[in-house]
């Protein structure tokens, strides 16, 4: 997981919002509206994934990913507060695209062919609020960690939690870990063709400014990729 930077909202759905203020509609009802609006939902959708780089705002896979069963949305727009907490609450958060995140299929198959172990995401998540993770708050994802065999963790015990129990993002019968090590692999494949010293540092200082400086598309699970590459810096920077 990487930080997600927002960018203005569609006015369009600042408009719908404002319009159902002024008709007097409860959150729920204001909801309602966007979701009969499939131009303005398929706009603040393209909105999302632009900003995301095309990435899942919590698996960082592609998407839409092109492995999904055609009866399956391949992108969702989720709620970071859910739009029906298990409190009861609704503060608009449905409308608020400060709230919104685009996020893959999470390993949904076909009915009958997957059980709650099997999803990912905001499908594994379901209305479960997080414990400190938001990947709009950088502090958020300081902690986060990933193995060589492309495993995710955090040092932070509820940011853990918030990877591995809600979202379950090492899910063992997804994708998820055995693409984060390709993903990877294909990383130190490339590093160990440098032998010098010298211009290895320079190419992992490079490579790592480039990752996190990423424009447009991104790179599919980035995340374990810059991970990586601190590692290797880090050291050279603790000397100068």
């Amino acid at each position: 997981m990487i930080e997600i930077k927002k960018n203005t909202e569609p006015i369009e759905l600042r408009t719908l919002r404002e319009q159902a203020a002024r008709d007097g509609l409860s959150p729920e009802d204001a909801y309602k509206r966007l979701q009969r609006n499939s131009e303005l939902k398929k706009k603040v959708k393209d909105s999302l994934i632009t900003e995301q780089g095309k990435l899942c705002a919590y698996c960082m896979c592609r998407i839409p990913r092109n492995d999904v069963a055609v009866e399956i949305a391949p992108i969702t727009i989720e709620h970071f507060i859910p739009r029906n907490p298990e409190d009861g609450r609704d503060i608009g958060q449905g409308l608020d695209y400060n709230n919104l995140l685009a996020v893959c299929n999470g390993n949904r198959g076909p009915k009958g062919t997957r059980h709650e172990n099997d999803l990912t995401c905001d499908a594994h998540r379901k209305n479960t609020e997080f414990m400190k993770i938001n990947p709009c708050d950088p502090e958020t994802l300081q902690t986060i960690t990933y193995t060589l065999d492309g495993k995710i963790d955090a040092t932070d015990i509820d940011v853990r939690k918030d990877l591995v129990d809600t979202l379950n993002l090492n899910c063992q019968t997804s994708p998820l870990i055995s693409e984060r090590k390709a993903a990877l692999d294909g990383l130190i494949e490339e590093i160990c063709t440098i032998e010098d010293e010298e211009g290895l540092r320079t190419f992992c200082g490079e490579i790592l400014d480039s990752f996190q400086n990423e424009t447009g598309e991104k790179t599919p699970y980035v995340g374990i990729l810059i991970w990586y590459l601190r590692q290797l810096v880090a050291p050279v920077d603790a000397d100068r």
